[in-house]
């Protein structure tokens, strides 16, 4: 493991406790200024893992940074790092509550599978609007500047009657990481 990735893993245990007070807002508008690249990432109907693949090729990659052990009584706590070559792009945690795990083990068993490549494979799952929300760099891993507000998304996804949240934040990197680079 990197030195990198070593900060990257202990920082991502501060993150769910720090996101926890966290408002979210129905419209980008009510969080505050953004520019063009941010929305267009932030309002992305379609998987960030086919774009981000499609935008940096071969030099994707996908850190598992937390992926807690669960039983059928607890909830499962997952979190990545979506990146082009060593810049972290996407931070995304998923928070799937006990009785959904408990209707979908295979949710506990993804490993190095991204979820929304392996959500897109089945029939009955459909997703929620997005929220939108400034957080504050140093509840995210990987942000450069702790003191910068990073622009995040949440939405719920259903598999049949069941739930689970997904939230993702849109890293500095994003900005770093062109086709043209390749």
């Amino acid at each position: 493991m990197s030195a990198t990735d070593k900060h990257i893993s202990e920082q991502s245990t501060q993150t769910a406790g720090d996101m926890a007070n966290t408002v979210w807002h129905a419209s980008m508008e009510s969080c505050g200024s953004h520019d063009q690249a941010d929305q267009s990432w932030l309002k992305e109907a379609g998987l960030l893992t086919a774009r981000l693949r499609a935008r940096c090729g071969n030099r994707f990659n996908m850190r598992v940074l937390r992926d807690q052990p669960c039983t059928n009584t607890e909830r499962l706590h997952r979190e990545v790092m979506l990146c082009c070559d060593d810049q972290a792009c996407i931070y995304a945690i998923t928070d799937v509550p006990a009785a959904t795990l408990a209707a979908h083990r295979w949710l506990a068993e993804l490993g190095d599978d991204p979820l929304g490549e392996t959500l897109q494979t089945r029939a009955d799952v459909s997703r929620s609007g997005f929220e939108y929300a400034l957080l504050d760099g140093n509840s995210i891993p990987a942000c450069d500047n702790p003191h910068k507000k990073v622009w995040a998304r949440k939405s719920s996804f259903f598999l049949g009657t069941e739930a689970l949240t997904g939230i993702e934040a849109f890293l500095d990197g994003l900005k770093h990481c062109t086709s043209e680079s390749r």
